[in-house]
């Protein structure tokens, strides 16, 4: 009886702990997938294998690395089994609008959204190290662990990913310009006419 007892207890914990980390859970697979289903479902086999898995927990207090950890290699799994996750580079963004004025905060929204694509352009290896730690904030010790790689190799993967995502952004901010420039090219045009 008092076995049943601890178990439904512990059961009852770590289903809180569950919903304690799920929000950061997400936003670690929404950046690594780039899609809102597929990272839904990563997290929900993340907590399904979490509590199948709940006596390996050594402490609570690193029950986000372990959680990030068991994510990380369904991820992985994913990976290996369907061709959409394979590494794949992207040429080009799309032309946004970029002008000062009441529109702040949309040029704010579509700058998040430049980021995002640039984060999603990139190699998988370098969209996890940029996620867990300019994303999550995890220390490249924790990110190592994680991802059972050297620091060495986190510290330059994520100083190639942060490199390309500047490339990326330079590239967006060089389209946006040209595209205001092509505005009003058009607009001085019909201003003629």
């Amino acid at each position: 009886m008092l076995s049943w007892i601890q178990k439904n207890r512990q059961k009852k914990q770590m289903e809180t702990l569950l919903e304690i980390h799920y929000p950061q859970l997400y936003r670690i697979a929404y950046a690594w997938t780039q899609e809102e289903q597929c990272a839904l479902d990563l997290v929900q086999e993340t907590m399904v294998k979490a509590l199948e898995k709940s006596d390996q927990l050594n402490a609570i207090n690193q029950s986000d690395r372990w959680l990030t950890k068991i994510m990380h290699n369904l991820f992985y799994d994913l990976c290996r089994h369907h061709k959409k996750w394979q590494q794949e580079d992207i040429a080009s963004f799309d032309d946004i609008a970029h002008e000062k004025s009441v529109e702040t905060l949309y040029i704010q929204h579509q700058t998040i959204g430049n980021i995002h694509d640039a984060i999603g352009a990139l190699p998988i290896s370098q969209k996890e190290v940029i996620a867990l730690i300019d994303i999550e904030g995890y220390s490249y010790q924790e990110a190592a662990e994680i991802l059972e790689i050297p620091i060495g190799t986190i510290m330059s993967r994520l100083h190639r990913a942060r490199e390309k995502v500047r490339r990326l952004m330079h590239h967006c901010e060089k389209q946006t310009s040209k595209s205001q420039t092509d505005n009003n090219v058009i607009q001085f045009k019909e201003g003629l006419k």
